[in-house]
């Protein structure tokens, strides 16, 4: 490629008719964005309601068969939990959103309380021969 003389660049017809189609189009996206967030246009929301599914009074817990195990150990015999305080701990919390028992809205993260299963409750000394 030739530059006229010192120029540091080259001017070309096809240079500009490129930009000028590059900067409308920008131009008409911008446009069109500002739109959808102006006039809240675009804006699809889902609402599925399953009616007579789970009913808010509908309690899960380890006596309806609702049961979560988590161990951490070595794969040894060693039963002792290897997770040191110092990295961190493993916590359930339950999340709930909506009406409150006062009637205002908002959320909750209340934690569940946990404890150190015994072979009953995970089902190890069940003879499954």
């Amino acid at each position: 490629m030739r530059f006229d003389k010192d120029s540091p660049d080259l001017k070309s017809l096809m240079g500009a008719l490129c930009s000028i189609i590059l900067a409308v189009v920008t131009l008409a996206y911008a446009v069109q964005k500002a739109d959808v967030l102006i006039n809240r246009r675009d804006v699809d929301v889902l609402s599925t309601i399953n009616d007579m599914e789970i009913a808010e009074t509908d309690m899960f817990n380890y006596n309806n068969g609702f049961n979560i195990a988590v161990g951490f150990t070595a794969y040894d015999s060693n039963t002792e939990p290897i997770l040191e305080p110092s990295i961190g701990e493993l916590v359930f919390n339950h999340f709930t959103w909506g009406e409150m028992e006062d009637g205002t809205y908002g959320t909750t993260r209340p934690r569940i309380e946990t404890h150190p299963c015994t072979r009953e409750e995970l089902g190890l000394t069940e003879d499954r021969s």
